[in-house]
Order: C-alpha cells, then sequence, then structure tokens
C-alpha cells in the first residue's frame, strides 16, 4: 500500500504507443472497456484532472468524483475539488474510509496525473486496445517493477477492435 494505507490504482485504456486521448475525447469507443470501468470503480473514490471530467462532460455516478485543477474559480455541480494532486489525495482518504471499496483509490486521468502518481501506485488496471492512434496525450511506460498478473484478450463485436484487459501489480 504505497498511499497511508491505501491501495492506488490506475484505470486507463491506451492504444499501442500509449495514447489514452486525442482532441479531450477518448480515440475509440468499446462498450466491453466502459462495462469493465464501471465495474473496478463503482462504488469508489476516483481522481481525475479537469480536462478528463471536462471529456467526459458529466460525474461519473456511484462515485465520489474528485478533480484536481490549478484554476481556483473552476466548479462542477457533484465534484470536489483539489488545486493538487497531494490535495485530492489527502482528501480523498475519508471518502475512501467512507465508500464501498475502502481499500483503494482509483485514478482516472489524464496523462499528467497519472505520470505524477506512478510513484505511489501500486496496481495498473490496463485496456490495451490494438489501435494505433497517435494522439496528444499518452500513458507513462509501465515502470519495470510491476508485473502482469492478469490478461483477458477480446474482440470488440460492434467495431472488430481487438484489446486486452491486464492487471498489473507491483
Amino acid at each position: 500500500m504505497a498511499f497511508q494505507n491505501l491501495e492506488v490504482v490506475h484505470v486507463v485504456a491506451m492504444d499501442q504507443q500509449n495514447c489514452i486521448g486525442k482532441g479531450n475525447d477518448l480515440p475509440w469507443h468499446i462498450s466491453a472497456d466502459l462495462k469493465h470501468f464501471k465495474e473496478i470503480t463503482q462504488g469508489g473514490v476516483v481522481v481525475m484532472g479537469r480536462k478528463t471530467l471536462e471529456s467526459m462532460g458529466r460525474t461519473l455516478p456511484k462515485r465520489v468524483n474528485w478533480v484536481i485543477t490549478r484554476d481556483t474559480n473552476w466548479s462542477f455541480e457533484g465534484t470536489k475539488i483539489a488545486y493538487s494532486i497531494e490535495d485530492a489525495l489527502s482528501q480523498a482518504i475519508e471518502d475512501v474510509k467512507a465508500s464501498e471499496k475502502p481499500t483503494s483509490i482509483f485514478i482516472i486521468g489524464g496523462g499528467e496525473i497519472f505520470k505524477q502518481t506512478m510513484s505511489i501506485v501500486d496496481r495498473l488496471e490496463l485496456t490495451h486496445v490494438a489501435l494505433d492512434v497517435h494522439g496528444d496525450a499518452h500513458y507513462p511506460a509501465i515502470p519495470e517493477n510491476f508485473k502482469k498478473v492478469k490478461s483477458e484478450q477480446h474482440i470488440d463485436d460492434k467495431t472488430g477492435i481487438a484489446f486486452e484487459f491486464a492487471t498489473y501489480q507491483k
């Protein structure tokens, strides 16, 4: 447990070049991935950057939504706001303890938030999408101290896109 006895988990989908976004949006639509994301995070506490929330256009239901922004005038209904990653994580601890999933903080983006929290993350829940998108937001390289402990291969029924649900543990 890397952060005050709580598990910190990255939940992200990325292409073959670690692209996670293009034009402030997901570069693909895979229903099974969205369902997988929901199953992992529902009932928990999610932490994200402002651009990630704005790209979704809404808060995530049945979760505590923490948003990190530098803009002290920014607000979004249904969110809790922090002005640094450290502030968000330390404030989210109480929400995690009171949540349905009391052992994890789920970090869901974007690229800079993932990069800045890589040193404290315990588990990676990654969806590897078999595409090469050339987007503008990327996930950092997976550190060598993470080992893949679970893998499920899939193909999207609608698009034919191959993808893998993978769990990595420190």
